[in-house]
């Protein structure tokens, strides 16, 4: 019985401790979610969305998909989530800090489709535009 319940409160706590354990370098991309909309059937949440990838040198927006227990918001300003590749260009592995904490994260593994251009924020969600429009932009 004892090691039933030992086995139980491992199984409980290791995805906690794993997560609370991440080497933020080992994230080296940047997520900003321009546009992201959910719905929550049978406690799962089916979530889509577009935002950019920034790495060191480039940034390309992307759209995505996920599946999890709950959801995540878009960025605003220059608030970003850290990132890695699962699957170059097909799955990101993004973290999510927990508010009131900082150094708690939940992950979420990303179905990705990059894209050339770069997504800003409108009224009506994301708006794609090219690369030289964004450089011009980011010149003013």
């Amino acid at each position: 019985m004892k090691r039933m319940v030992l086995v139980f409160v491992i199984l409980l706590f290791l995805p906690i401790l794993l997560v609370a354990g991440e080497n933020l370098a080992d994230y080296p991309l940047k997520i900003q979610v321009i546009e992201s909309h959910w719905h929550r059937h049978n406690g799962i949440v089916d979530g889509w969305g577009r935002g950019n990838i920034i790495d060191s040198e480039t940034i390309h927006a992307f759209d995505f998909t996920y599946e999890a227990s709950e959801p995540f918001q878009r960025t605003i300003g220059d608030a970003h989530y850290l990132a890695k590749w699962k699957k170059e260009p097909l799955k990101l592995e993004m973290l999510v800090g927990e508010i009131g904490s900082t150094d708690k994260y939940k992950t979420y593994d990303l179905k990705t489709s990059v894209r050339e251009d770069v997504y800003i924020p409108s009224s009506e969600g994301a708006i794609a535009i090219s690369q030289e429009e964004y450089k011009a932009k980011q010149q003013k």
